[in-house]
């Protein structure tokens, strides 16, 4: 149950004169407002949302994290993702970036892990901005549920969430692919047994597990290709369903250079040829079967069917 009277709009509002002019009253504002957060209704923080995001940039290390979650909790519960979500990622940047110099720091040490002698040797910055990494991970991930989070993203500030998050390690792999992924990305997939070619456009693919999966279903089920066309639990499960499925291997993937396309990597990583990410399909001498599901929990996926521009399969007899 929310707070009778707009109290937690109220205690946001303190927040909001403590961060603008009234340094010292910052931190039993910002108490006070962990504390209502727990209570507040879903239309308390659905409002609250944007006025907290417009707070980030004047926010330091350590109250920044807590209230980027705050914003993406508000997000999921209504509030415009694509309005509140510039200043939660850019403050996800930032730390990732500053988190990157201690990271790098261990590995040049062999080890992976922090010590209490690394606040004297990285400094307070890196320490507190590594352990608030989690924090701004989680709400990373909400907000890139959304299309058009993901679409105002322009290039060169995707590459720069990109290659921060990389520098952080591979704990971190999942962020990074939500930060790849494309939204109506075409896509030329060419079967090299029957020589046939398939125009599709891919949406919300946090992996190439998702594609090869979505791939059989569109080009197999959809009658185009020979072979076993995966289930429907296990297509949904690709798509927007919870939970995971067996599929069994349909494709060999591979890229117009002949590099191989792996299940593990993403559809960016696929090079572009002709204005379209190309997908050489080859048989499977072995097929092996695994689990599907969507890498990004929220993340709605889609692979739609344009056109088919070459012979579908080689005339019998």
């Amino acid at each position: 149950m929310g707070f009778r009277g707009g109290r937690f709009a109220r205690v946001v509002g303190e927040f909001e004169a403590a961060v603008r002019g009234d340094a010292a009253a910052l931190p039993l504002a910002f108490d006070g407002l962990l504390a209502a957060s727990r209570q507040a209704s879903d239309a308390e923080l659905r409002a609250a949302a944007p006025r907290l995001a417009a707070l980030l940039p004047r926010l330091g290390q350590g109250p920044d994290s807590t209230v980027a979650g705050l914003v993406a909790a508000g997000v999921e519960r209504g509030a415009d993702a694509a309005g509140c979500a510039p200043s939660v990622l850019e403050r996800v940047r930032v730390a990732f970036e500053e988190a990157a110099v201690l990271v790098e720091g261990w590995a040049a040490e062999g080890r992976d892990e922090p010590i209490l002698a690394d606040y004297d040797t990285y400094g307070y910055g890196p320490v507190v901005a590594w352990r608030a990494l989690p924090r701004f991970e989680a709400a990373a991930l909400v907000l890139l549920r959304y299309p058009a989070v993901r679409r105002a993203l322009g290039g060169a500030e995707r590459a720069a969430h990109l290659a921060a998050v990389a520098r952080c390690g591979a704990r971190f792999r999942r962020l990074g692919h939500a930060f790849a992924v494309l939204d109506d990305e075409p896509v030329l997939a060419v079967h090299r047994p029957t020589g046939a070619r398939f125009a599709l456009r891919a949406s919300g693919l946090g992996d190439n597990f998702q594609l090869h999966t979505l791939l059989a279903h569109v080009l197999i089920g959809g009658g185009h290709l020979p072979g076993p066309a995966p289930s429907r639990t296990a297509v949904a499960c690709c798509r927007d369903r919870d939970g995971a499925a067996p599929f069994t291997e349909a494709f060999a993937l591979g890229a117009a250079d002949g590099s191989r396309v792996r299940n593990r990597d993403r559809l960016a990583d696929v090079p572009v040829a002709g204005g379209a990410r190309l997908i050489v399909l080859d048989e499977v001498p072995r097929p092996r079967t695994w689990q599907v599901r969507r890498l990004l929990p929220g993340t709605a996926g889609e692979l739609v069917l344009e056109g088919v521009l070459g012979r579908v399969l080689p005339p019998e007899g």
